[in-house]
């Protein structure tokens, strides 16, 4: 097995591992070994596997935790706390109130995601990197395979998650999160349409981050494994 450069350099550099230390490593599509380092070979490091580990620190309940474009640095909260909770997949989107972009920011900040999610993937000891999509617009967002979809809104007036979810028991759920502006009634009404669940997150006004994390703890807490 051969980690490259930016694992390598993390391996001995981060970590300060030497040869002959015992590291486990994951491939992020499930697979996990225990391994020992050897010598580096130009800039990467060699390693012997040792054994492989079992499957670990994914959910049952498979999230899509769709995100509309904050500014700033929001984003890269969520993508870090996501991965940490066990999402499976994050899809950022532009709607109504969303933060403008280009496509030449949009894949600049997909690598820079995809990267987060690797860091947050080594700390929390997950088996599986969660996919990060590129930006969608709000009506190919709601569209997915999910058994529950909930778009979460400040205006709900059905009652919050609890309410609204009691009777389901789905394996899988597409959450979505609007951006600093939240969602305008014409957006909550077309995901209506097509058969999501209106919920809040309770009375006060949450940061984008916030929400995100609120609203994947409690999908996790009610249907994964929180609880």
């Amino acid at each position: 097995m051969l980690l490259d450069a930016e694992e390598s350099h993390h391996l001995r550099r981060v970590l300060r591992l030497q040869t002959g230390s015992r590291v486990v490593v994951c491939d992020g599509s499930g697979r996990r070994v225990e391994a020992e380092v050897l010598a580096p070979v130009r800039g990467e490091t060699v390693l012997r596997i040792v054994k492989e580990l079992p499957y670990t620190g994914e959910s049952p309940l498979a999230i899509t935790l769709a995100i509309g474009l904050a500014k700033g640095e929001a984003l890269d909260l969520v993508i870090r706390q996501a991965a940490e909770m066990g999402v499976t997949q994050i899809i950022p989107f532009t709607s109504t109130y969303s933060e403008r972009t280009t496509p030449e920011r949009s894949a600049r900040r997909l690598v820079r995601w995809q990267r987060l999610a690797r860091e947050s993937l080594k700390s929390c000891q997950r088996s599986r990197l969660p996919d990060i999509a590129a930006v969608q617009d709000f009506p190919q967002v709601l569209s997915g395979s999910e058994e529950a979809k909930i778009i979460f809104w400040e205006e709900a007036r059905g009652g919050g998650f609890a309410r609204q979810a009691a009777d389901l028991r789905p394996a899988s759920v597409r959450v979505l999160i609007g951006p600093e502006g939240g969602f305008s009634a014409e957006e909550v009404e077309q995901a209506r349409q097509v058969g999501y669940l209106t919920a809040s997150l309770g009375p006060r006004r949450l940061r984008v981050e916030t929400a995100a994390l609120a609203a994947v703890t409690l999908v996790q807490f009610s249907w994964g494994d929180l609880a």
